[in-house]
């Protein structure tokens, strides 16, 4: 996907997380994340707006550290503190180079500001399902293609996040395969780690379905209900039980 499909998933996706926040209501749990309620999620995303920002517009080679930016004033209104780090955060990707070194903690030092166009695009998409799941809402990806980026962007993010000591790795093998638009993917839990591929290839379990369903899936932001699996389904299960961002 292109820079520009980017800045409108992150504009359209954080206009549907107000407008399903304001439904649900601040002090509605979140049942995706059970930590919070809707307005510490609108916190923490308008933080994560803050954050992205200060990196791209600084060019900075280094990790800022969330805490040293603004914080959300006392009394300030949760959800226009993510319509206005929106804000800042669109201005500041319209005027960045995609190919800009900037930090990111996928590689943990610089690499091209392209990777915060697309990360912020589906850190929305996700936080918009949380909010809307607090509204009782039905959530949905569009385009399908966007789904299918989040999905390849969260599958190439395992190696990395299955390091983190709290990880429960699940074993075995998975392949996913989005039905509506071009996507297939292996991923093979081991004793080393993880590896994904990109690639059609026989597995323990084979979970298929649109791109929408099997991104919020994925992340378990909704259940395998629509989609089809095949083979051992104790590891689809696993998957819900184990990998969780």
């Amino acid at each position: 996907m292109d820079t520009s499909e980017y800045l409108d998933a992150v504009m359209e996706n954080a206009a549907l997380f107000v407008e399903a926040a304001r439904r649900a209501g601040l002090d509605t749990p979140v049942p995706t994340c059970p930590k919070w309620n809707v307005g510490g999620l609108a916190t923490h995303q308008g933080r994560v707006f803050r954050w992205a920002s200060a990196l791209v517009a600084t060019g900075s080679q280094e990790f800022i550290h969330p805490k040293t930016l603004e914080e959300i004033g006392e009394g300030e209104d949760p959800l226009l503190w993510v319509v206005t780090g929106a804000e800042d955060l669109l201005r500041v990707l319209e005027g960045a180079n995609p190919d800009a070194l900037v930090w990111n903690w996928f590689v943990g030092g610089p690499a091209p500001a392209q990777f915060w166009f697309r990360r912020m695009a589906h850190e929305s998409v996700v936080h918009r399902a949380d909010a809307e799941a607090a509204a009782g809402l039905e959530s949905h990806v569009e385009p399908a293609e966007l789904a299918a980026d989040g999905i390849d962007e969260f599958l190439h993010f395992l190696p990395v996040r299955t390091k983190d000591e709290g990880f429960k790795t699940p074993s075995g093998s998975y392949h996913f395969h989005t039905t509506d638009v071009e996507g297939e993917w292996l991923v093979n839990f081991h004793a080393q780690g993880v590896s994904v591929r990109r690639e059609h290839a026989k597995a323990d379990v084979a979970v298929r379905g649109p791109a929408s369903a099997l991104e919020l899936f994925l992340y378990n932001r909704r259940g395998p209900d629509g989609l089809e699996v095949f083979g051992d389904e104790a590891k689809a299960a696993a998957w819900t039980e184990k990998v969780r961002f």
